[in-house]
């Protein structure tokens, strides 16, 4: 029973374990058999052997020891379990390093601990140790970003990353390369450190066959382990390299890849690793970022460096100076900006086709080169620049065969072996190039947007001088016109006086050694005036149309400029041999008035250079004043005949018909004519004196004829005042037309107004007939309106402005009723119907046996209501 109750005690304190973890529990049980039952049998023994076990106390002391014990064994136990449980956790931890730590799960938990607290301290040396060399890198990249701040130099910059570098992953050889584009895709060493026998800084390295073209390629690190053993490179490893193994990194910035950084060993055969690849990364990416700023920083003063010499070539544009002196100040500020050999501004002569001209040049080495001097481009580069109107760059001049005049002293005088060549264009229009010699074809195409930008600005200032030497030729060419205008507009309209003035205007003007002015006469060209010329050995000279180049020019009608006469097909020599005079050059412009050729003007030699387009176009605006001048003497001297004509018609016909009339025929209205004979209605005014063949029978011829041209004064100026004409005299009356040759709405109103004052003039004009003559007359007046044929009627010699038709009978039958009516006015009906304004009559009968008038209504005019305001003509 003393058992099962001991047994039920071991199981409430001693908990169960697996037989793994039975070793540190049994050495509880041992330590517990020590302390506490070997002492308590040994303690009983005593207590009954001596018979203690009656005393009062000793079972409470017994009692006590075993309560002390036992909490003593459960805080040992508790205790063990503690280390238990960390031997587990500890085991657990590094299961991975069991084997090869010697730590074994289940074993001594003691002994494991032991054995773990060892592997920590490993651990915690290895991590202190890359702790250690974080510090160093960190240490390493704080000393590179402090250097940022201080360092201008990409140069400089580049080398202490790659001493880094090197110092970081413990190698020896590394170098750091730039990529660029121009002029083909390659590498530029710009660091290295172990290679100093084989690299130098500066040299190139070809991107297609360089190893580090795959960091680029791939924009990631590139690592080799085994350059021999790796398919990508598969090549023998250099003897410089002790080690197969290298990393390759790329320099990336926010935009793009601008180089590599290669690192290696020389002494040691280790191989690189992904740690290596790490350290170096952070380094590498802050060298980048601070290469960039760098480079852009450096930019940017090129820029402002630029732009501060871009202003200087803008200013010197826009200054007062022109052509030459332009020119020159224009290529010191490019010198300053641009580095170069040799630079030559050519210009295309309009002259001489195939040809340029120098118009300034710097060289860097003395040559024989000279302003001005003039070279053909046939053959030469220049002949396809000029043709494709495109800048040309030449990489290795000493590549090329050039064999020219212009290449040999434009191109290759200069001491550089590479080329640019942009174009001069002016107006869209090609007028030369400018040429730029470089020591080689990257300073050529690094180069090549600056000069592009210099040569349009040197085009600018070359436009400038052009415009401004052209507003000068134009203010010259102004002044002559204005002075040969003003002297042509003084003149006489003496033709021979116009044609010398002009020709003394041309020599002072135009620069040239001689001139002539030639007419057309009878389809030949004869000389008129000249200077310079001897007249008298060339006035017999005539100059058929189509014959030389002035008979050209007159049967053409455009000008020609020829500045080597002598070689020309239509040289006239004759005339030469004649003068004596030696003709280098002609420029020949026509005379023309109203659409035809009337002469040409001719200048010979100009004294300073070749004619050109202005020389033509002065003069033809001098010519074109001196036609006009031409012109204006010949319809000065028709208008002076016309003048005369015009007075004599005007004498003769102002007498019988209005001022009207007499204009129209004089100015010849190109429309007179249909006025003037056509068949239109007019209204027709017989008036007719009574008695006449007595009365003249009376008085006698002479007092007939007075007393008649005082009747037909009186008369004929009435009619005349409203708008009538006389048409034609009948011994003792006269017929009036109105509404012939010009027609009106009012011409009934005119005829029956002129009728009513004709009876009220007949008072006077027989008082005045009855005071010189002792006479008096009576009238009668007849007025009919119808249709006529009214024109001039006659023959070349004899012809008449009249009308014919039966209208004009009528009038005349009417006028025969009024012989009973003395004094009276008779109108027929259609008259009345053409009236505007009402009028008082009175029919009349007209007798049987009359039968003129037969269908025809004939009134009386009694008065007429026309108001006074009417001004109707």
């Amino acid at each position: 029973m003393s058992m099962t109750i001991l047994d039920q005690i071991k199981k409430m304190i001693l908990p169960r374990v697996s037989a793994k973890e039975k070793s540190l529990y049994q050495r509880l049980n041992i330590v517990f058999g020590f302390f506490f039952l070997i002492p308590t049998f040994g303690l009983l023994y005593f207590l009954i052997t001596y018979d203690l076990l009656n005393d009062q106390y000793v079972p409470l002391f017994f009692g006590a020891f075993l309560i002390c014990s036992l909490a003593g064994f459960v805080t040992l136990r508790v205790l063990f379990e503690k280390i238990s449980k960390l031997s587990n956790h500890l085991t657990r931890s590094l299961e991975k390093d069991f084997t090869s730590n010697g730590i074994r799960k289940g074993t001594d938990e003691v002994a494991n601990i032991s054995k773990s607290i060892d592997l920590f301290e490993k651990r915690l040396q290895t991590t202190f140790s890359q702790l250690e060399r974080k510090v160093s890198d960190i240490s390493i990249l704080k000393e590179l970003s402090d250097l940022c701040y201080v360092t201008f130099d990409p140069e400089e910059l580049l080398y202490i990353t790659l001493e880094r570098g090197l110092k970081i992953t413990h190698a020896d050889i590394g170098s750091v390369l730039i990529l660029k584009n121009l002029p083909e895709k390659h590498f530029v060493i710009k660091a290295r450190i172990g290679q100093e026998d084989k690299l130098n800084i500066g040299d190139t390295v070809d991107f297609h066959t360089s190893v580090a073209k795959y960091a680029v390629i791939n924009k990631a690190p590139f690592v080799v382990e085994d350059i021999e053993k790796d398919s990508r490179l598969g090549r023998i490893n250099k003897a410089q390299y002790a080690s197969k193994s290298f990393v390759c990194l790329p320099i990336k910035t926010i935009r793009d890849i601008i180089g590599v950084m290669t690192i290696s060993r020389k002494k040691t055969a280790d191989i690189f690793t992904l740690e290596d690849v790490e350290a170096l990364i952070p380094l590498v990416s802050n060298a980048a970022f601070t290469y960039e700023n760098l480079r852009l920083l450096k930019d940017l003063e090129k820029a402002d460096q630029k732009e501060k010499h871009l202003s200087w070539l803008i200013s010197t544009t826009n200054s007062s100076m022109k052509d030459i002196e332009l020119y020159q100040s224009l290529l010191k500020d490019t010198i300053r900006m641009i580095p170069f050999c040799g630079t030559v501004l050519l210009l295309k002569d309009p002259d001489m086709p195939d040809q340029v001209q120098v118009i300034d040049f710097y060289s860097k080495k003395n040559n024989l080169l000279k302003r001005g001097e003039r070279f053909s481009y046939k053959g030469s580069l220049l002949e396809s620049m000029f043709i494709q109107v495109d800048t040309t760059v030449v990489g290795d001049l000493s590549a090329m065969t050039m064999d020219t005049p212009l290449e040999q002293a434009l191109l290759l005088s200069h001491g550089g072996n590479a080329a640019v060549i942009h174009p001069l264009v002016n107006s869209g229009n090609m007028t030369g190039c400018f040429i730029f010699i470089h020591e080689n074809k990257t300073d050529a195409l690094n180069y090549q947007n600056q000069t592009h930008l210099v040569t349009h600005i040197f085009a600018l200032a070359m436009e400038k001088s052009s415009l401004f030497k052209s507003a000068q030729q134009r203010a010259s060419e102004l002044s002559t016109i204005k002075q040969i205008g003003s002297v042509l507009a003084s003149s006489t309209f003496d033709i021979e006086q116009v044609l010398f003035y002009t020709m003394d205007m041309i020599r002072v003007a135009m620069q040239v050694e001689a001139g002539s002015l030639l007419l057309i006469e009878d389809n030949v060209l004869k000389l008129k005036t000249a200077f310079n010329v001897d007249m008298e050995k060339l006035s017999d000279f005539s100059i058929q149309l189509g014959q030389s180049i002035a008979g050209q020019v007159a049967a053409k009608g455009d000008s020609i400029i020829d500045n080597h006469v002598q070689d020309s097909r239509l040289f006239f020599s004759a005339i030469a041999k004649a003068s004596g005079f030696v003709t280098r050059s002609v420029l020949c412009v026509p005379m023309i008035s109203q659409g035809r050729v009337i002469g040409v003007i001719e200048v010979l030699n100009k004294t300073s250079g070749h004619f050109g387009a202005e020389d033509q176009q002065l003069l033809q605006s001098i010519a074109s004043s001196v036609s006009i001048a031409i012109e204006n003497s010949r319809l000065y001297k028709e208008t002076l005949s016309i003048a005369d004509q015009e007075r004599a018609i005007r004498q003769i016909f102002q007498k019988f018909v209005p001022k009207a009339i007499v204009d129209k025929i004089v100015h010849g209205d190109v429309q007179s004519q249909s006025l003037m004979e056509e068949f239109k209605t007019v209204t027709l005014l017989n008036v007719d004196l009574r008695n006449f063949s007595r009365m003249a029978a009376t008085i006698g011829p002479q007092k007939t004829v007075s007393a008649l041209n005082s009747f037909f004064s009186t008369m004929g100026e009435i009619v005349f005042a409203h708008q009538g004409i006389v048409d034609k005299y009948l011994g003792d009356g006269f017929l009036a037309l109105f509404g012939a040759p010009l027609s009106t709405i009012s011409d009934a109103d005119n005829a029956v107004t002129a009728a009513i004052e004709m009876k009220q003039a007949l008072t006077g004009l027989n008082a005045d007939l009855k005071e010189k003559m002792d006479l008096s007359v009576h009238i009668g007046i007849s007025i009919h309106t119808g249709e006529v044929v009214v024109g001039n009627i006659g023959f070349d010699k004899k012809m008449d402005y009249t009308v014919i038709g039966d209208a004009v009978n009528s009038v005349f039958n009417i006028q025969d009723l009024t012989r009973h009516l003395p004094d009276s006015i008779l109108i027929s009906e259609k008259t009345i119907k053409s009236l505007r304004h009402p009028v008082k009559v009175n029919e009349i009968k007209i007798p049987d046996e009359n039968t003129k008038v037969e269908g025809l209504k004939v009134f009386e005019l009694l008065s007429q209501t026309r108001p006074e305001h009417d001004h109707s003509p």
